[in-house]
């Protein structure tokens, strides 16, 4: 079994894709609320939508919430707060919210090459990566190790190769989420030290 196995699978068992649904019904459901609610507002607007600014600070916020679930993940003793999957749905759910929350925010704004249009990119990045390691490295674990066992008489299969070429890529999206979230916290810091500067 490869490292991705071991760190995405039998070291946190709500990654298993058979085990549990992608995300809770409830989070989903409000997700796909807050895109029509947005996407409205954002559609009906000239030029920057209605209370972005808020958006913005809800954005950041949004994310902030899904920090804890590194420290969960780490700290033993925090166990009784409650089942690490469900400390991992609250952290994927937050994150996307806050990118939708973003994403919102910058509408309608001059991004350019400003540190705005930076910190959206670097959102994006975590977001994709988030999205990578939550999702792509379990599944294309199993569908591996069910590929080979299909296979067993044929070691030299083709897609079983690009499998583990695959599955070997995206296991490292560990490696452009964490240190991209830390950059992220400082571009922010940056942006809100900036507005004000400007505004005042």
């Amino acid at each position: 079994m490869t490292l991705a196995d071991r760190s995405a699978i039998d070291l946190c068992p709500a990654l298993r894709p058979a085990s549990r649904p992608a995300l809770p019904w409830p989070y989903a459901a409000l997700l796909a609320v807050e895109v029509c609610v947005l996407a409205s507002l954002a559609a009906s607007s000239l030029g920057r939508p209605p209370m972005s600014h808020l958006a913005g600070w809800l954005g950041v916020g949004s994310m902030l919430t899904a920090l804890p679930y590194s420290l969960r993940r780490r700290v033993r003793a925090l166990g009784r707060w409650g089942a690490l999957p469900g400390w991992l749905d609250f952290h994927v759910f937050a994150g996307l919210q806050g990118y939708l929350l973003v994403a919102y925010h910058s509408a309608g704004a001059p991004l350019g090459t400003s540190l705005a249009a930076m910190s959206f990119l670097v959102v994006t990045l975590i977001v994709v990566s988030g999205l990578a390691g939550r999702y792509g490295v379990p599944r294309l674990a199993v569908a591996r190790e069910q590929h080979a066992q299909a296979s067993a008489t044929t070691p030299q299969d083709r897609r079983l190769g690009h499998l583990e070429v695959a599955e070997r890529w995206l296991s490292r999206w560990g490696l452009l989420h964490r240190p991209a979230s830390l950059l992220l916290l400082a571009l922010t810091t940056l942006h809100v030290l900036a507005h004000y500067a400007y505004a005042a």
